[in-house]
């Protein structure tokens, strides 16, 4: 009976077909906007975690807003140190074992001048093991040359990079360090030329450098780990009775000068003379981590962290945003300033449809008394008007679900492309990929239920507070 009345009474009005055209359109909008900003959302994302960022990191917990370009604080007065992840050991035993982590790769990080003959560019430094990254990142391809090895020293540049300063495959770079009133200067060798599968502005900020070189040109003192320690006896009787501290100055000589050799600043078994294996760099600031298909990032960051807490080691576990840096979070509130945009226009449109809602319902106060006259209950009445409200909303709703769709598929057809490198880093990828969520839309069917259930409750209560009489005389 409810049904077959409020139907009845939608079919009959004129003006249910100007509330479901506004309504429609304000879902239409709603849904397209909503596709626009979610595929650019999993554009940038996508680019940033297959290319530098991976899933997430765990960096040293710090005053300063930390990245992997190190200290991102707009004003520091000074060059900051990026504390290592202690204990690096037992972190790295943790994330191993960890079902939901797929891989993961140490990083060192530090900023220098990039120089090559005249031309030169400030970058920033990612210390990590060459091959092992190439492996880890889906989005990058490398293009010439190959990756350095472990404890090996060289250098991987982006063909973007390599253009700018003229570098060439097997070229011998140089990076310099201004420390106070002296300078650090180290040179490698370009092994690889790499380029990346979404082309953003953010990746022409670093290169890659085997560890050692940015320890050192960092300054950053190394801290080794040994798996198996086993020392001759020869060596642990130094101080035994029979010795002579003469002994040990026998060979001694004067000498001008002393040089260091740092071509090969890692400890080697061979150079200790065999007595240490699987020796092991521990001094790290970063740990990139991926996960496996799947699974909630979110989740395994929350459970990393409270692990962290638990134990009172001073790491804590980020998305992929943080890790990006500052490029990405200004990414981010451009789009929410964006959105925030559409939410005005549409908070306006839907002022309007409520009005229209509320009219209808008010149009209708001589009915609504004469109902109550012949003895229908105000349950009844509201019952009815709501029912009415709520179908045209979620008719609405469906409709615009259905064109926005449409709307969506086409924008994608007309495969249009940027050439702007502002809308490339916006939108993740080189062409607009609009495409509409099951999630997105059971949201906005459910907003337009709300806004069903609010242009009905106002003017339905302010209808019932008339007395029937004075509502068939026509009183609002």
């Amino acid at each position: 009976m409810l049904f077959k009345l409020a139907f009845k009474n939608i079919l009959s009005r004129r003006s249910s077909a100007v509330i479901i055209l506004f309504m429609s359109f304000a879902a239409v909008l709603l849904v397209v906007s909503n596709a626009i900003f979610d595929s650019t959302e999993k554009g940038v994302q996508t680019s940033f975690t297959e290319s530098f960022t991976g899933d997430f990191i765990i960096r040293p917990v710090s005053q300063a807003t930390l990245s992997l370009f190190g200290d991102e604080t707009p004003i520091t007065g000074e060059l900051t140190v990026i504390e290592k992840l202690l204990p690096y050991e037992s972190i790295v035993e943790l994330i191993s074992s960890h079902p939901a982590i797929s891989d993961f790769i140490p990083q060192v990080s530090g900023v220098a001048m990039l120089e090559n003959g005249k031309a030169r560019k400030t970058m920033s430094l990612f210390g990590v093991q060459g091959d092992s990254y190439i492996d880890m990142m889906e989005g990058i391809r490398l293009i010439e040359g190959r990756a350095y090895g472990y404890n090996e020293k060289g250098m991987i540049v982006s063909d973007k990079v390599a253009a700018e300063l003229g570098i060439t495959l097997g070229k011998t770079v140089q990076f310099t360090i201004a420390d106070g009133t002296s300078f650090r200067i180290r040179a490698v060798p370009v092994t690889g030329i790499i380029s990346y599968e979404s082309p953003n502005v953010i990746f022409e900020r670093f290169t890659l450098v085997n560890p050692d070189t940015v320890r050192e040109i960092m300054d950053i003192s190394d801290s080794y780990s040994y798996d198996d320690t086993s020392f001759a006896e020869d060596t642990v009787n130094l101080l035994d009775e029979d010795l002579n501290f003469d002994d040990l100055f026998s060979s001694a000589g004067d000498v001008d000068a002393i040089f260091e050799d740092i071509s090969d600043s890692f400890v080697s078994t061979e150079a200790a003379g065999g007595e240490f294996e699987n020796v092991q760099n521990t001094a790290w600031n970063y740990l990139v981590c991926k996960v496996q298909d799947g699974a909630d990032v979110n989740q395994v960051i929350k459970k990393l962290n409270k692990e962290f807490k638990s134990k009172e080691w001073p790491v804590e576990a980020v998305n992929w945003r943080h890790a990006a840096g500052s490029t990405a979070l200004y990414l981010y509130w451009m789009r929410m300033i964006f959105n925030i945009g559409i939410l005005i226009v549409m908070a306006a449109g839907f002022i309007v449809v409520n009005n229209t809602l509320v009219i209808s319902v008010l149009d209708r106060t001589r009915e609504i008394g004469t109902m109550r006259a012949l003895g229908a209950s105000s349950l009844f009445v509201s019952l009815q008007c709501m029912i009415e409200t709520v179908s045209m909303a979620l008719v609405s709703g469906v409709i615009g679900c259905l064109l926005g769709g449409l709307v969506a598929s086409g924008l994608t057809s007309m495969e249009i492309t940027f050439t702007n490198s502002f809308l490339i880093q916006l939108f993740g990828e080189g062409a607009l990929v609009v495409g509409v969520s099951f999630g997105n839309v059971v949201k906005i069917l459910f907003l337009m239920l709300c806004l069903g259930i609010l242009g009905w409750i106002y003017p339905v209560i302010t209808a019932l507070k008339v007395q029937p009489i004075e509502a068939i005389q026509g009183v609002r």
